[in-house]
């Protein structure tokens, strides 16, 4: 059936003088441009349009121009006046893309960067001495280094009683460490907080043994 409908087109074709046929083919190739380029003048919204398809019926043509000339002409022949005619084409169509207007870019610009801010601090009010320091510093001088050598003295007479006493092991080791210490800051004369506070506890720490001892 196709080859049948095949055979009547080309003999309806071959029955139509070779030099009509190529008149109607480039007569009808020019009249789409001559009518494209019309339009595009008058019509803005066509102008700015693509103009891909007309390259698409460029090829058209040309493929059916190639077609047209196989007819009379060799292969050879054809393919030449078919690259001619799809040059011609792309000339066209070179034509047709120059009216097409450019979107104009917009300008970059460029952000300036921000200014740094420079901020200055409060001042800053001079820290206060916390009051253990404060009440350390008074203990100090209210004691002064020869209160603290009468009580030294004493301390060290009463350690002395209580080591002539029948003591337990741990606590005859204890009061002789204590004894040590107590001389240490007897030697020592003025005494530091921390000093100070280590001869309050060896006091509460005798007080205790003799309590124990009823010494």
């Amino acid at each position: 059936m196709f080859s049948e409908f095949a055979d009547k087109i080309y003999l309806f074709v071959s029955k139509v003088p070779f030099n009509t046929l190529v008149a109607v083919v480039w007569g009808s190739y020019l009249g789409v441009f001559v009518l494209t380029l019309v339009l595009c003048f008058f019509i803005k919204s066509l102008r700015a349009c693509s103009k891909s398809p007309y390259l698409a019926f460029t090829n058209a043509f040309a493929g059916l121009t190639l077609a047209l000339f196989t007819l009379e002409k060799e292969l050879s022949e054809a393919v030449i006046v078919a690259v001619l005619f799809w040059v011609a084409g792309y000339l066209t169509y070179g034509i047709l893309c120059a009216l097409t207007p450019h979107k104009k870019e917009a300008p970059v610009t460029y952000a300036r960067p921000a200014e740094p801010v420079y901020v200055t601090p409060p001042p800053v009010a001079p820290a206060k001495p916390a009051k253990a320091e404060v009440s350390l510093s008074s203990r100090t001088a209210a004691a002064p280094a020869a209160k603290n050598s009468v009580r030294l003295e004493h301390a060290i007479a009463v350690t002395d009683k209580l080591l002539t006493k029948n003591l337990s092991k741990a606590d005859r080791q204890e009061l002789e460490k204590l004894k040590n210490t107590l001389a240490v800051l007897q030697i020592k004369g003025a005494l530091t907080p921390t000093e100070a506070e280590i001869l309050n506890e060896n006091f509460n720490a005798l007080l205790k043994l003799m309590a124990k001892y009823n010494v």
